[in-house]
């Protein structure tokens, strides 16, 4: 009796009669529905919390503590542009392996390195590819996650990237160099001094139409950044590259109402007017390629195969077309920028390359520009080439993939499908392989012992590795740093305008050097090769 007066009682209190069910109670009470919504809410967050920090099976690796909650932490990071610096902070912190997300580990170690991204293994990579997808596109190698597949894409054009093929092409990149080392040296002429950054990136991405198009670009010529070009795809990696750890990425960039809203507001797809102009001109090759008699890399795209021996469509050859500015653009230019900063900031090793380049012309009563075979003739160079750009390779995030089965680093088990990925710029300056002085520019390294210079090269991430997933770009990239180097060097005096300030990098999946000021004078005696078919008028500095 007591409790029926008692249950009577509380149903007075809350309005609610003894036969009426919680959610006509929740319907009558919508402050209370929303209050209860948010209490099984904050419940459920302080739960899953908890499991994160205390129970999860990454809980015992160490990384920044935010970061054990969520990965926002990791994106605020990648999204400041500085995870040069952060990454090299972590793990001078943490550890080789690190904590940065609930699900995601940064990892600093050979043996993780040879089994994540070396031939014969069996690490996936993770859905943060899959924002490199554009919609209406051909399958690409840079986001292909089924590996059969993946393979098949890079046999049909590993014969374009192959280096005999690029020493093929070279005179297409000589015909970019002359007529950088022209306007070079017109700059110098008026003074006081150049932005090295913007002519870098201008000569690889004309370089990267003569391969991929049979045409410069025009950014050298027109001293413009074209249709935006350069611009918009420092804007697309910055946005994918982040963009990829969210939730259903590829959906929020790829989906009718995203792309429908953009179009409302008027705002063009970054791409299009390129995209545009990169079919009309694969089309026209394609449809020419008897009468266009110019062998290049796109004659090889044009010339692959489907599986079934058919030729290859039109949307096909033109996202190899495409993929050659993401493979062969910005990671070369940041490589010329890296050898320079660090040539100039070391007076000792400019001198040693500068005569060593001095001393081959003469040797050889050179009149022609130096070819990239001959560069291979010239040990510091080379080693001021490899040492550079492994302290500052072109990628800096984490190349990622899910840890395979009984994936063991370091005596620390790693569970299958954890998201793991290990960034270029920390391991190489890993001390078990390149020494206690990892973290300095000392190219003599390279020279000192050929059975160590062979284990540290194989051991570099400066292209992602030596597996089945490394840049396809590469060998463009060697003959282009090697030659420039050179070249400039044989040239011109070059200095930096601000020791203190020499450049200014962003990180967004690449390093971008920004604002390499520079004083460059010609040598006495020396004057670049004047390029064919150069306007006589000059333009403004």
């Amino acid at each position: 009796m007591a409790l029926r007066n008692l249950q009577e009682q509380l149903d007075a209190r809350w309005q609610l009669p003894s036969h009426h069910s919680i959610t006509i109670w929740l319907a009558d009470n919508p402050r209370l529905a929303l209050l209860s919504s948010f209490l099984a809410l904050l419940v459920v967050q302080l739960l899953l919390t908890t499991y994160r920090v205390f129970f999860h099976p990454l809980s015992r690796f160490p990384g920044p503590f935010l970061a054990k909650f969520s990965g926002l932490w990791r994106s605020n990071r990648y999204m400041k542009g500085t995870w040069h610096d952060d990454v090299l902070e972590l793990h001078q912190k943490y550890g080789r392996i690190v904590r940065i997300a609930p699900n995601e580990l940064s990892i600093v170690d050979e043996f993780a390195m040879k089994h994540l991204y070396g031939h014969g293994h069996n690490a996936k990579k993770t859905a943060w590819y899959k924002v490199w997808d554009p919609p209406n596109t051909a399958p690409q190698l840079f986001s292909e996650l089924d590996k059969k597949y993946h393979a098949y894409l890079r046999k049909r054009v590993a014969g374009a990237y192959a280096m005999s093929s690029i020493l093929k092409y070279e005179k297409y990149i000589q015909n970019c160099l002359d007529l950088l080392l022209w306007r070079l040296k017109e700059k110098a002429e008026l003074g006081p001094s150049v932005d090295m950054a913007k002519w870098t990136n201008a000569f690889a991405f004309d370089v990267v139409g003569e391969l991929a198009y049979g045409t410069q670009l025009g950014h050298l010529r027109t001293e413009t950044d074209v249709n935006n070009l350069r611009a918009n795809v420092f804007n697309i990696f910055f946005t994918l590259s982040n963009l990829g750890h969210f939730p259903g990425q590829a959906w929020i960039v790829n989906n009718s109402l995203t792309q429908g809203l953009l179009w409302m507001m008027r705002v063009p797809p970054v791409f299009a007017e390129f995209a545009t102009w990169s079919r009309d001109r694969v089309k026209d090759r394609i449809e020419n390629q008897d009468k266009i008699k110019r062998d290049d890399m796109l004659s090889h795209f044009c010339r692959m195969k489907c599986k079934d021996g058919s030729p290859a469509p039109l949307n096909e050859v033109l996202i190899e077309a495409m993929n050659l500015i993401g493979a062969g653009a910005d990671t070369t230019s940041i490589g010329m920028r890296s050898c320079l900063h660090y040539l100039c900031k070391y007076p000792k090793y400019y001198r040693l390359v500068q005569d060593e380049v001095d001393n081959f012309y003469v040797a050889n009563k050179g009149t022609e520009p130096i070819t990239y075979l001959q560069t291979q003739q010239l040990p510091m160079l080379q080693a001021v080439v490899k040492e550079a750009t492994r302290l500052l390779p072109s990628i800096v995030f984490q190349l990622l993939r899910h840890a395979p089965y009984n994936f063991t680093v370091r005596d620390q088990y790693i569970p299958a499908g954890t998201i793991v990925g290990i960034s270029p710029m920390a391991q190489n300056r890993d001390r078990d392989i390149f020494g206690e002085d990892a973290n300095e520019f000392r190219p003599e390294r390279w020279l000192e012992d050929r059975d160590k210079a062979g284990y540290m090269d194989t051991s570099l991430m400066t292209f992602g590795g030596s597996g089945p997933r490394m840049c396809v770009g590469k060998n463009i990239a060697l003959v282009e740093i090697h030659k420039f180097i050179a070249q400039l060097l044989y040239y011109f005096d070059v200095e930096m305008v601000d020791l203190k300030n020499p450049w200014r990098i962003t990180t967004y999946w690449f390093a971008y050097q920004r604002d390499q000021h520079m004083k460059i004078r010609l040598r006495p005696g020396r004057t670049p090769l004047r390029p064919e078919g150069l306007a006589l008028e000059k333009k403004s500095a």
